[in-house]
């Protein structure tokens, strides 16, 4: 209603009351009138709550000024009531009063007793509403309080409760309304504390806030968390139960604690040697750190889980010594194929069966491809998630140990091993260390001592090139050392050195010592002397080879083809019978001029094979020798390293020798499996050797005389009275440039193309591979 006035006038006379009305709006102008005649009509607007004060008359027909009075108390029971009345009596204002009227006033004359009604009414409204906005107030503040969720008591200054919520009268197990208006000190005598005693009695001292956090002596093992706010005339204590926090504080506490005792237990690790020593310190934490009683570590052996650290706790009988890594029902090797934790809060519950039936609970974690931790309980929910994670952690450490621990383990071997290799690989090796353009000596293996002739007491410490390296040759090992100090690893770089014996060719090849210092290698020398003097003798071989080549096609070929003219141009002039042997001889000696020319061609040596398919060799081959009425067979196919060229005459010297000495004996079914076959003739096989070491040419004609196996590659060697000898002789010449070993056997019992006779050429130590040419 703002600051307006409603007065509600209750007057049988309406002309009084109309009076009344125009008077007090005179006497103030926040005062608003309504003017009823009839009392029940009056009750309307109390009831309705549209009037702040209520003036009426005394003497009324229907009820008079104290029975309405009555009537309005039950509807309004604080509602500023005034009785203005004509009758006026010790008696009846003594009546009034006792009835609860806020104000009493007798009817006069004049206009003034309407100024003393206006004031009257403004100061009884004024009352009443500063009442009600003081129990709204009131009312406003106790909903805050009993909203509020930490429970709230107040004091006055004499140490007297004042106000108390709920939460605070639950916690104090008593009725709120009892403990108003009692002395905390009496009420919680010796509950109450010093700690909070002494908290209230600073905050009224001091007059500041005092905040404290201590346990209840009213509820041990309740932790509260007290704040006291003063005023001057009294407190005001907010508290709340935080025994939940403070729990959760000291299980960080302590897990923390536990953390830092784990990676205590890290560095613990990094003085373990052995794997053992890591399992039972991984056993150590977890009784002594994580609290665990019953627990295991099992380590993969072959296929297997093996106990090999256990708690003291654990019986002989409360574990598996050996657990298949397959066993379905066994949580062990469960995680350790899966390589994940497993937290069973209830064996009982599951399909796995523990060693033990007391067993409720379990903890398995993986240590990486190593082991497996487990620990048990025997009881359900024995672990949580704070344990699966701490458990985890140690694990984290202790496979880092492990797997150091292996690596350590491994490296001790390789070096072992590493050391027996230099002592006792049979070349000699140094191990040197680049200073600017010297190789300083840090150690030599035996060979390096037999070889050079040096003891490694005598070189270690200087450059080696000042024991094995002639002054001449001073820059080439020079600019292999720059390039060794720049990372690159030399590969079979050709060198020469002095030895005890001499001077000596060697393949030089180094490599990065390995243990991150580029500046350290190990330099190996292979000897190739006896290589490289073979190389000197088979260069002055192809020389003389060139020579004779050359000889025989200028000082032979030309005056025999002087002959062979003569002989044409004689025999068109005369008739002899000397003609015929003579243009035999001649013919004759054309054919050896010109094996003697491919013989000494063949037999250079083939430096650059290339990969040539045996059986697109083999039918070429047999493209260009008159076959007559012979077959060819291959029995398989693969790829050899070889002269094309040279090859193909191989093998066509091959095929013609088959053919000229061949049989017309009867051929076996494996004759219809042939490229080439007519109606008979004899039959020319091809294929690869069983070993894959090289391949065969066999034929089913009547064999090789043993007595003349070892002369038919002599040169000049030949059964046919045509013949040079030649043929089988560059066959061998061939092989031997390509560095082959031909033999020749008889077939025999089904060898060869499967008849019981026949010549078998067999080549080995050749480069064969099953990858066509055309494939690589």
């Amino acid at each position: 209603m703002g600051h307006a006035i409603r007065v509600l006038l209750v007057d049988d006379d309406s002309a009084i009351a109309d009076l009344t009305a125009t008077y007090l709006e005179r006497a103030s102008d926040r005062i608003e009138t309504v003017v009823e005649t009839r009392s029940d009509a009056a009750l309307d607007h109390v009831t309705d709550g549209s009037v702040d004060c209520v003036v009426s008359d005394y003497e009324m027909p229907e009820m008079d000024g104290l029975e309405f009075l009555d009537a309005v108390r039950e509807t309004a029971p604080s509602l500023p009531f005034v009785l203005f009345t004509g009758r006026g009596s010790e008696e009846i204002a003594s009546e009034a009063i006792s009835a609860g009227v806020t104000d009493y006033l007798q009817k006069g004359t004049g206009s003034d007793q309407y100024a003393v009604l206006a004031n009257r009414v403004e100061n009884a409204v004024a009352q009443y509403r500063a009442e009600r906005e003081a129990e709204e107030a009131d009312e406003q503040i106790r909903r805050i309080f009993d909203r509020i969720t930490d429970a709230f008591f107040a004091l006055d200054d004499e140490w007297r409760f004042t106000h108390v919520n709920e939460r605070a009268a639950d916690f104090f197990d008593r009725d709120a309304d009892d403990l108003l208006g009692e002395d905390i000190r009496e009420a919680f005598s010796q509950d109450l504390g010093e700690q909070f005693r002494a908290a209230y009695r600073k905050a009224f001292d001091v007059q500041e806030p005092v905040t404290l956090e201590a346990e209840s002596t009213l509820r041990p093992g309740n932790w509260l968390e007290v704040r006291v706010y003063p005023a001057e005339d009294g407190l005001s204590v907010y508290f709340r139960n935080v025994t939940e926090r403070r729990r959760a504080q000291l299980e960080l506490r302590e897990t923390k604690q536990k953390i830092e005792a784990l990676h205590d237990v890290a560095a613990r690790a990094v003085a373990c040697t052995t794997e053992q020593d890591i399992y039972d310190l991984a056993i150590e934490a977890a009784e002594e750190i994580l609290a665990f009683d019953l627990c295991t570590v099992d380590a993969l052996e072959g296929d297997e889980l093996v106990t090999r650290a256990v708690s003291k706790v654990v019986s002989t009988d409360g574990y598996y010594e050996r657990t298949p890594v397959d066993t379905e029902n066994n949580l062990a090797a469960r995680v350790y194929r899966e390589g994940e934790t497993s937290l069973v809060r209830d064996l009982h519950a599951t399909n796995v069966v523990p060693a033990e039936s007391e067993y409720r609970s379990a903890l398995t974690v993986p240590l990486d491809e190593f082991a497996v931790f487990q620990a048990v309980s025997k009881d359900a929910g024995g672990f949580d998630h704070g344990d699966r994670e701490l458990a985890e952690l140690l694990a984290a450490h202790i496979s880092e140990a492990l797997a150091r621990v292996r690596t350590e383990t491994e490296l001790r071997t390789e070096r072992d091993r590493f050391a027996a290799l230099f002592e006792n690989v049979p070349n000699p090796v140094v191990r040197y260390e680049i200073d600017g353009t010297d190789a300083i000596c840090k150690s030599v293996n035996p060979a390096f001592e037999d070889v050079f002739g040096w003891n490694e007491a005598d070189i270690v410490g200087d450059p080696v090139e000042d024991y094995i390296l002639s002054d001449d040759r001073r820059e080439e090992a020079e600019a292999l050392n720059e390039r060794v100090s720049h990372g690159q690893r030399i590969e079979g770089a050709e060198v020469h050195r002095e030895t005890r014996d001499g001077d000596h060719d060697f393949l030089l090849h180094t490599a990065p010592a390995g243990n991150g210092d580029e500046s350290e290698a190990f330099a190996i020398y292979v000897d190739i002397s006896e290589q490289k003097e073979r190389e000197r003798q088979l260069a002055r071989q192809n020389e003389r080879l060139e020579e004779f080549a050359s000889v025989v096609s200028h000082d032979l070929r030309n005056p025999l083809n002087v002959a062979l003219g003569r002989f044409d141009l004689l025999a068109d002039e005369v008739e002899s019978d000397h003609l015929a042997p003579i243009d035999r001889s001649l013919d004759r000696m054309d054919g050896l001029v010109e094996d003697l020319l491919t013989l000494a061609r063949q037999g250079q040596v083939v430096d650059d094979p290339e990969p040539v398919d045996l059986a697109a060799a083999a039918e070429a081959a047999w493209e260009t020798v008159d076959t007559e009425e012979a077959s060819l067979l291959l029995d398989g196919d693969a790829v050899v390293e070889a002269d094309e060229a040279r090859f193909r005459e191989l093998l066509e010297n091959l095929f013609r020798n088959a053919v000229e000495h061949g049989s017309t004996s009867p051929r076996s079914q494996a004759h219809e499996d042939a490229v080439e076959h007519g109606d008979s003739g004899p039959v020319v096989e091809v294929g690869v050797l069983d070993d894959r070491s090289g391949f065969y040419v066999a034929d089913d004609g009547p064999g090789i005389p043993e007595s003349e196996r070892e002369r038919i590659f002599d040169h000049g060697f030949t059964t046919d009275e045509e013949g040079t000898g030649f043929g089988l002789a560059i066959v061998s010449s061939i092989a031997n440039a390509h560095g082959w070993n031909v033999e020749v056997v008889n077939c025999g019992s089904g060898e060869g193309t499967g008849g019981e006779t026949g010549a078998r050429f067999e080549f080995s130590r050749v480069s064969v591979c099953d990858e066509s040419p055309s494939e690589r």
